[in-house]
């Protein structure tokens, strides 16, 4: 820790907004003085970090000792660079990056299937059970969602991750579920998606080539942990790389390239009599949302097709849309009039919506309906076994939660719907707000560290500095309060401490003074 003195007094010369800076990045959050934040900096943990975002040249001076002025603005050293940090540095090893996700079809098909597929997902959070595991979407989701859009599992959660990224999806509970700003999301033209989902990624440090740019990044930082970049991790899907190498998205932010390079987008489709909806082209974002209220997308592409279903349009009518507007929407935008069995699936899923309700209990959900053979049925089923459901009186009642039940009927080609205390439909959407992370307030920490340092002690802060001071032979400024109400600075070299009392050699008047602690209201390292 010889390096600790020399770095506190560093932390001492900068401004109130680069030491802000400087806190935030390393989650400073409970350190009481410089000293504090010094021995953070020289923690392994914090001086890994520093090292490894060097680039190549200043990486081989820090490892040879030479100066270099990198590691002064990096804090890996002060007039000279730490022994700590020249000796960290020559034991690192450069991290593989791992096996990227390369485009199949081009840039712009790229970017297409993650709005695709971003799209699909937000809606399979209001049609399934989502639940959270490490990975982000459980194996048999990502197959079962994959195979609409005819993806792979792996390039799947690639687009899962990124909708997270986004503030698109957040975790409800135990499962994932859309938010406010995922369902905004929806109602954007392409490009404006695009550029939402591409923003947060943007962390691409600054390279001297163009070409292959994980290449590039290994070859500028050779510690730097490529598997860290955001934009290494996603560009790829968002058409920014082709293989790896930049495409023209790279310099254009503004995602008008995706709309060109796409063919024109269709706002109509054909209804056939077997329930299914076929598109010719790719579907407007406005049409994609509100057909996916109404049918389940079966193949997803450029052209696509979806299928309307007793669950389907049990979920419009959850959603808030009645059969009327469901007819409106079929009407206004196919090709040919509505075929028979559409308006027979209508009426019959109007007749029975509504009748077989899952509410919470105190102790969980209780599904009722109208129909006790419906329920016998509900209670037999070996599928549902695990609902642990138990008869009470014409009810079901189960320890498990509300969404729980309800998801799982549902999963099982039930038309349950939730609802709440006083009957009334609850939507599967949810509107999750963004998550509210409470901001620290870094400047005004860097502000008080700098002007307050010597702000009143708590606890044992006075004894500790004063030992601290004392071993490496270091002057302390202290703030006494007197009798008569008045307060005066000292600055002095401690010599003992011992009975209430520090004894020191006062540094102004040159001649040894004994302060009592009791009455030090505050100190500071000098």
């Amino acid at each position: 820790m010889t390096d600790l003195i020399p770095l506190a007094q560093q932390l001492r010369e900068l401004d109130s907004a680069n030491l802000a800076k400087l806190i935030e990045s390393c989650g400073a959050n409970s350190i009481s003085d410089m000293l504090d934040l010094a021995k953070l900096l020289l923690s392994r943990r914090e001086l890994e970090r520093r090292i490894r975002r060097l680039r190549s040249n200043e990486l081989e001076d820090l490892k040879a000792g030479k100066s270099n002025p990198a590691w002064s603005q990096n804090f890996l050293g002060y007039e000279a660079p730490f022994p700590d940090a020249v000796e960290l540095a020559q034991q690192l090893s450069p991290i593989a990056p791992k096996q990227a996700l390369t485009s199949e079809h081009g840039p712009a098909l790229a970017a297409y299937e993650t709005l695709l597929a971003i799209t699909e997902l937000i809606f399979a959070c209001e049609r399934r059970l989502l639940s959270v595991v490490r990975s982000g979407l459980r194996m048999p989701d990502a197959k079962e969602i994959g195979e609409t859009l005819k993806m792979e599992p792996a390039r799947l959660q690639l687009r899962f991750q990124l909708a997270l990224e986004a503030g698109l999806i957040a975790i409800h509970g135990s499962r994932f579920a859309s938010t406010k700003r995922g369902l905004e999301w929806l109602d954007q033209d392409n490009k404006t998606r695009w550029q939402w989902l591409a923003s947060p990624i943007w962390d691409l440090p600054e390279i001297s080539s163009t070409g292959n740019l994980s290449e590039a990044v290994t070859k500028d930082y050779p510690l730097r942990d490529p598997n860290q970049i955001k934009f290494l991790r996603f560009s790829e899907v968002l058409g920014l790389t082709d293989q790896g190498v930049p495409t023209e998205a790279l310099n254009d932010k503004s995602g008008k390239w995706i709309n060109a390079l796409l063919p024109k987008a269709v706002d109509s489709f054909v209804l056939q009599g077997d329930l299914s909806i076929m598109t010719l082209g790719p579907l407007a974002p406005a049409m994609h949302r509100q057909m996916d209220v109404v049918a389940s997308a079966e193949d997803l592409g450029l052209a696509s097709m979806f299928r309307l279903s007793p669950q389907s349009i049990c979920h419009a009518l959850e959603s808030g849309m009645s059969v009327a507007q469901i007819t409106k929407f079929l009407t206004s935008n196919s090709k040919g009039p509505i075929p028979q069995p559409v308006s027979y699936l209508l009426a019959d899923v109007e007749q029975k919506f509504g009748k077989l309700t899952v509410a919470a209990s105190m102790q969980g959900a209780v599904v009722m309906a109208e129909d006790q053979i419906l329920l016998r049925q509900i209670f037999a089923q070996a599928s549902l076994r695990p609902l642990l459901f138990e008869v009470r009186g014409q009810s079901l009642y189960s320890r498990l939660d509300q969404e729980l039940v309800y998801f799982n009927l549902r999963a099982q080609g039930y038309l349950a719907v939730m609802v709440d205390e006083f009957g009334k439909v609850v939507s599967p959407r949810q509107e999750l707000p963004q998550p509210v992370v409470e901001a620290m307030d870094y400047l005004a920490l860097a502000n008080r560290l700098i002007t307050e340092e010597a702000k009143a002690p708590e606890g044992d802060d006075v004894m500790r500095q004063l030992q601290f001071a004392l071993k490496n032979k270091m002057k302390v400024g202290l703030r006494v309060g007197y009798p008569d109400g008045s307060e005066k600075e000292h600055l002095i070299e401690p010599l003992g401490v011992a009975g209430g009392r520090v004894r020191g050699r006062d540094a102004v008047k040159q001649a040894e003074v004994t302060l009592p602690l009791s009455r030090v209201i505050a100190i500071w390292l000098a």
